[in-house]
Formats: structure tokens, C-alpha cells, sequence
């Protein structure tokens, strides 16, 4: 169940504390994470003269990075457990990464703690920072990305952060007021987001549809956690949705601030996308966004047409991979979920040769199976979300799939075994955690193997071996 749902019946504090009331109060971190945010946030609190402890289910011996950052400051360890001793009723800062369902979240609650995250505290820290948050089940990155670029492009300083790696609360102490704040969020971190001050000016929901159905239980749940992100809003705030969508026609009577719809069909959408180079039906309500969210932000409207060209895009979505004549390599590994592969199928050149498993998040896999069945010639699958994916594809009599050990052996089988006049497609519909700390890491093997097999050199000319070590 979503985490405001653990606080219910627990008095919590109208404010957060802001930096100058943290020297010597009793902080606990509570999870350190992958990615340096918990780290991160433990030396700003330290810094700023808070009692803080760091607890994590880990020991030292798997944590060498974040206890070597963290080394010399006044830092109390609990590593290996979360014992009931470390509640003493002090402010808990919670890993994103700990699921709602953890029962020291309930301990946490009952021994009086006040539960926030590193996101709530960076927006209280400072709240005169302008910023745009964005959420969604897709396209987070691509507007996150385009919104920061197209500030750049008229020098207005900003920063890209949220879901990123890094600790926000710590990156925004000493930022000059004129920055503004570009917020790629996770249900996980809109989940708990408690900002009494400092709420983003511009709200941005991109899509909605189901995911991380493990981790909220139901589609209701997650979608209350996207929303959230809207709960917060006043008369000067922008809320930007999705021109159709489940629940998005009631959330648009719900927001207090100004609703714009992320429609192509306007004729203000229209004139504003035809600067984009990016024109493929699923981009367009993130470059959208990315542009209103920019606008309300201080770009000025009449640099778009000058600006919006040069932003490179992103890679691993739908991303050309070098290839030799007659054949199509496409890295699409930001694909965590069916429904991008779905689309990203429609599209591809046919036929397609499909390379896709994972970790299973348990979401609907017959609209995925279908659309395989309709458009590839061969899938190779890996992973727990491969076995599942494989019996689905069974049911429809789909014969063409070969499940391997794990995904190195999937895309050296997918890439050696490419005929030409087809498409080798990278899109594995589940998320990476089953063998990678994250889809980049996954999308970068795929993309190594690709370049190794089909030796390409440095003048572009691309010329395929007869044989190939299987060393990776």
C-alpha cells in the first residue's frame, strides 16, 4: 500500500526543517541506496551540524564506496539490520528503494519518527528555487532532458536531478536563487513527497499506465502516487496532462493552478513541434511538455525555433546502432515495461528479431505477446520476465523464441544470428535489476556486443567477421 498510508493516524509536523534548524538535531538516513543520494544527503546533514545515523540492511563490506565518501565526519553507523533501537522519534530520511510494505517503516512510525525523503527536504530547503517536477510511466527522462537543454540554449542556469543518481537536497544548499529546478520523479519518490513549501511551480504527468505493479500492489496505488505530484499545487502553478488518458479528465477539475493539455492537435502544439527533429507519435507528449515546462520557466518562445533543433535526444530509445548494409540494429533499452515494445514494434523496420527479458514486475504481458506474434521472426528472452514472456508467446502458438541463461548470451545469439533485411531490436520490456543496477548499464552491454560482433571501424565502414569468440 502507498506510504501516506502507513502516516494515517500519525500526527506529522506542518513543516520541514530548513538547514539552519538542523545543527544538532537527531537525523536518521534509513537505506543508502545505489546511486549516492543516500550518501549524499547523509554529508549534507552532517555538514549542517545534524546528529546524523546511517542505517542500512547491508554490511560495510557491500557498501566500500558510500562508507569511504562518508569517512571523518560525525556519522553514527548501523549497517547489517535496522535494529528498534536507532527510532528514537527523530526525523527519518527513507530510501526511495524501501518498499511501503517494510515492516521497519511501521516500526519507524510507532517509535514517533516524522518519515520524508531527500526530495521533500531539498524542496523545503529551498523554496524560492523555481522548479518543474515530472512523472509518469514513460517519457520522465526525454522531458526532463529536452526542458534543462532548452534553458541552457537561452542561459538560464538550471539543474537536471530527482531520479538521476546523486543527493538533490544536498546539490540545492548552495545554489544561486536564479537556478531552476528540473525534477525527473518516480512513483517511488512522489510516493512520500511532503513539500509544506517549495512545491514545484510546474507539474508535469507525461502517460499513465501500468507498472511497478510489485511494488504498489494496484493500478489505483500507483496512480495515487503519480497524482500526488498534483496535490500540492496553488492559483500560480502550471499543471501539464496528457491530452487522454485514464483519470486524467478528473485529475484536470482536481489541480488549483492553470491545466494545460499535452494535445499535438492545438494549433499552439502544433507550431511548437514543428522545431522538433523528434516527430514519432510516443515523443510528442514529452517534447511538449518539455517545452510549456520551459516557457513558464523564463525561455523565451520565440528562441524555440532556433533552440529545439539542437537538442540531441537521448540514447537507448529507438536509438540506430552502426550496421552493415541490409541490416537494422536498434537500442530501444529504456523499454522497462510491454507497452514501449509494443509501440516501438509498430515502428521498427520489419521483420523483426526481438531481444527482451528481465526482472518481472508482474504487469500484463497479452498485448506484448500479440503484438511479437504480429511482427518478429525470433525472440530471444532471459531473465524471470523471459520465462513468463515465453509462456504467453506459447499460448498464442508463437514457435520462434529461444530462452538463454541471461542476457549477454541473448544478445550475442540475437546479434550472430541476424540475417540480412532484418531489425535487431532491443527492447526488453522489463526492468534490469534481475542482472544490472540499472537499463543504461543493460542498454550498454547490448550495444557493446553489437559493435564487437559486427566489428565496426573507426572510419564507418562496417564489415561483418565470419566468426566470432564468445568472450565477452
Amino acid at each position: 500500500m502507498p506510504l501516506r498510508h502507513i502516516l494515517q493516524g500519525v500526527t506529522q509536523p506542518t513543516t520541514l526543517p530548513q538547514p539552519t534548524d538542523l545543527r544538532g538535531r537527531s537525523v536518521l538516513v534509513l537505506g543508502l541506496g545505489s546511486f549516492g543520494g543516500g550518501s549524499g544527503t547523509a554529508r549534507a546533514l552532517a555538514n549542517l551540524g545534524a546528529k546524523v545515523t546511517v542505517s542500512d540492511l547491508r554490511g560495510p563490506e557491500a557498501l566500500p564506496e558510500a562508507t569511504s565518501d562518508l569517512k571523518g565526519l560525525p556519522i553514527l553507523w548501523e549497517l547489517g539490520g535496522h535494529p528498534d533501537s536507532i527510532f528514537t522519534g527523530q526525523l527519518v530520511v527513507v530510501n526511495p528503494a524501501i518498499p511501503p510494505t517494510a515492516p521497519v517503516l511501521k516500526t519507524a512510525v510507532g517509535h514517533g519518527c516524522t518519515l520524508t525523503n531527500e526530495v521533500s527536504l531539498a524542496l523545503a530547503a529551498r523554496p524560492e528555487l523555481r522548479a518543474m517536477a515530472i512523472t509518469g510511466t514513460h517519457g520522465k527522462s526525454t522531458t526532463a532532458s529536452l526542458a534543462s537543454h532548452l534553458l541552457t540554449q537561452a542561459q538560464i542556469p538550471n539543474i537536471l536531478a530527482g531520479n538521476l543518481g546523486g543527493s538533490l537536497f544536498e546539490t540545492v544548499l548552495d545554489l544561486p536563487a536564479e537556478t531552476r529546478l528540473i525534477l525527473e520523479l518516480s512513483s517511488f519518490q512522489t510516493e512520500v513527497l511532503e513539500a509544506p513549501v517549495g512545491w514545484p511551480e510546474v507539474s508535469a504527468l507525461t502517460c499513465l499506465s501500468q507498472d511497478h505493479l510489485d511494488r504498489h500492489n494496484t493500478l489505483e496505488n500507483y496512480w495515487a502516487c503519480k497524482r500526488r505530484l498534483l496535490s500540492k499545487q496553488n492559483a500560480n502553478s502550471l499543471c501539464l496532462l496528457p491530452a487522454e488518458g485514464p483519470g486524467t479528465d478528473e485529475w484536470a477539475t482536481t489541480c488549483k493552478g492553470e491545466v494545460r493539455r499535452l494535445n499535438p492537435r492545438t494549433a499552439e502544439n502544433k507550431n511548437y513541434l514543428t522545431a522538433s527533429p523528434f516527430q514519432e507519435p510516443w515523443r510528442v507528449p514529452s517534447i511538449l511538455a518539455a517545452i510549456h515546462g520551459a516557457i513558464h520557466l523564463g525561455f523565451p518562445e520565440n528562441a524555440l525555433q532556433t533552440a529545439l533543433p539542437t537538442w540531441p535526444g537521448l540514447p537507448h530509445r529507438m536509438q540506430q546502432l552502426p550496421a552493415p548494409e541490409g541490416l537494422h540494429i536498434v537500442d530501444n533499452g529504456v523499454a522497462t515495461h510491454p507497452e514501449p515494445t509494443t509501440v516501438a514494434l509498430q515502428h521498427a523496420a520489419q521483420p523483426v528479431v526481438l531481444c527482451a527479458g528481465g526482472y518481472d514486475k508482474g504487469l500484463d504481458l497479452k498485448e506484448l505477446a500479440e503484438a511479437i506474434s504480429k511482427h518478429c521472426v525470433a525472440v530471444h528472452l532471459s531473465g524471470p520476465g523471459g520465462i513468463r514472456l515465453e509462456k504467453e508467446l506459447h499460448t498464442l502458438n508463437f514457435p520462434h523464441t529461444t530462452l538463454h541463461p541471461n542476457a549477454n548470451s541473448a544478445y550475442c545469439a540475437g546479434v550472430e544470428n541476424l540475417p540480412p533485411g532484418r531489425t535487431l531490436l532491443l527492447s526488453p520490456s522489463f526492468s534490469s535489476f534481475d542482472e544490472f543496477r540499472n537499463f543504461r548499464d543493460r542498454a550498454q552491454l547490448f550495444q557493446n556486443i553489437c559493435e564487437k560482433t559486427l566489428k565496426t571501424p573507426k572510419n564507418g565502414d562496417v564489415t561483418r567477421p565470419l566468426e566470432r569468440t564468445n568472450k565477452e
